[in-house]
């Protein structure tokens, strides 16, 4: 049984027995689920509905002396893709039904420390949003580039191993398989030139590399703790690039581009430093760098461009009252950039956020504002408001408005501002 189809049956399985365990004395030590109806309207255009889901979220703990579980699944249903649609056959055999666990793993506690074996997240670094040292999970891109990375990464099946040491937290990582980032299926709502594979007319791509078992494995190292009146972190991760790269194998008769689609190992080296400055104000600062990074180059004569990269991130968090508002701004650079590499030299991104609780926490707000200069260019408005009036009873509002030039990330979606509800029951 492929994994897919593994996943899709526990998932199943897991729908099906909740009704049975919550009244027997199999129920573990933690249960809580939540159905719900998840719609979302494109503010331009004809046909402006694009989202009519069922979701079903379910998750389970237990422990005992020598350790514990944790099981975390969401399945969803989007009727807008069954019938007439505007979107491919590729979206809907995609979106129609899906299921995924967001975590599903076995923790047995090693003296102070503990082992975990199973599908995990794992999250480095302290940036709102952003991906600087956060490499480790992929990121399904079904929603665009604006859903938030709890509900988009994907978990990955990896052994890990955390000890303290001293006033230090060592973690030790084993992805046992790759997985790569999930584009927008091709003809759905959220694809875009961003995604886009190489024109068949000019290229003609093939994938010959297995990265699957040993060959698709992962390793990292992280420290944390703190020096003097500073938290800091220290990453080190070797792993597989997780969007392709199109290296240059030759000319095929007809005159096209031959293309091998691959995804280069790397090695990366990053710290983090945070510092109360007093006066509720915490300045952060992150930097990654990467080396033996594959940018994909159709003009050169064999391969691919490999060049050093470096992220860095600088943050400041100011807590007014009941809102913890953010500045960040964050810069990608390739330090050997090359003529005819699909991405370019500099990549910078500001964003400005706020977020907040109010009505006695049952009100959550995050307000957003990002750009790559000049804001004209490339910009994104984000309101994302979450409301639970009772226990059993929860709504969700987001509202996201983009601006820009097409050849931008967030102007590639200029025209599909959206407004997405949701409801659900929570038991």
């Amino acid at each position: 049984m492929n994994t897919a189809l593994l996943t899709r049956s526990l998932l199943l399985g897991l729908v099906a027995l909740a009704p049975q365990l919550a009244g027997a004395d199999l129920l573990p030590a933690h249960a809580d689920a939540e159905v719900g109806l998840a719609s979302a309207l494109r503010l331009h255009g004809d046909d402006p509905v694009t989202q009519k889901a069922v979701y079903f979220k379910a998750n389970l703990e237990d422990n005992w002396d020598s350790g514990y579980y944790k099981a975390k699944g969401r399945v969803r249903y989007d009727a807008r893709y069954d019938g007439h649609t505007p979107y491919s056959q590729a979206a809907r055999e995609d979106y129609r039904f899906s299921a995924d666990w967001r975590h599903l793993y076995w923790g047995h506690y090693l003296g102070d420390g503990e082992v975990t074996v199973g599908w995990q997240q794992v999250v480095w670094g302290r940036a709102d949003e952003l991906r600087v040292l956060d490499q480790v999970n992929p990121i399904d891109y079904r929603e665009g580039v604006t859903a938030l990375l709890e509900d988009s990464r994907i978990a990955v099946p990896m052994v890990r191993l955390t000890q303290p040491v001293g006033e230090w937290e060592v973690e030790a990582l084993w992805i046992t398989d790759f997985l790569k980032n999930q584009a927008p299926a091709t003809g759905s709502e959220f694809d875009a030139p961003l995604f886009a594979a190489p024109a068949p007319d000019t290229f003609v791509v093939g994938s010959k590399p297995d990265y699957s078992g040993q060959k698709g494995f992962s390793y990292g190292l992280s420290a944390n703790g703190r020096i003097g009146a500073v938290d800091a972190s220290f990453v080190a991760l070797n792993a597989r690039q997780q969007d392709p790269v199109y290296a240059v194998e030759g000319i095929a008769d007809d005159q096209r581009v031959i293309l091998e689609r691959q995804f280069p190992r790397y090695s990366m080296g990053g710290a983090g430093l945070a510092i109360d400055a007093g006066h509720s104000i915490v300045v952060r600062s992150e930097v990654a760098y990467f080396d033996r990074w594959h940018v994909t180059n159709p003009y050169r004569a064999q391969g691919s461009s490999q060049s050093p990269m470096i992220k860095s991130l600088l943050g400041v968090d100011y807590l007014l009252r009941n809102w913890l508002i953010s500045v960040q701004w964050q810069e990608q650079q390739l330090l050997d950039w090359q003529a005819g590499m699909v991405q370019d030299k500099r990549q910078p991104l500001f964003t400005l956020s706020a977020e907040g609780t109010h009505l006695r926490d049952r009100l959550k707000s995050r307000l957003v504002l990002a750009m790559s200069p000049p804001a004209k260019d490339d910009a994104l408005l984000q309101g994302i408001f979450t409301y639970t009036p009772v226990d059993w009873l929860k709504l969700g509002l987001e509202v996201d408005v983009f601006f820009g030039k097409q050849d931008r990330t967030f102007g590639q979606y200029s025209q599909r501002d959206q407004l997405r509800v949701s409801a659900g029951y929570l038991f």
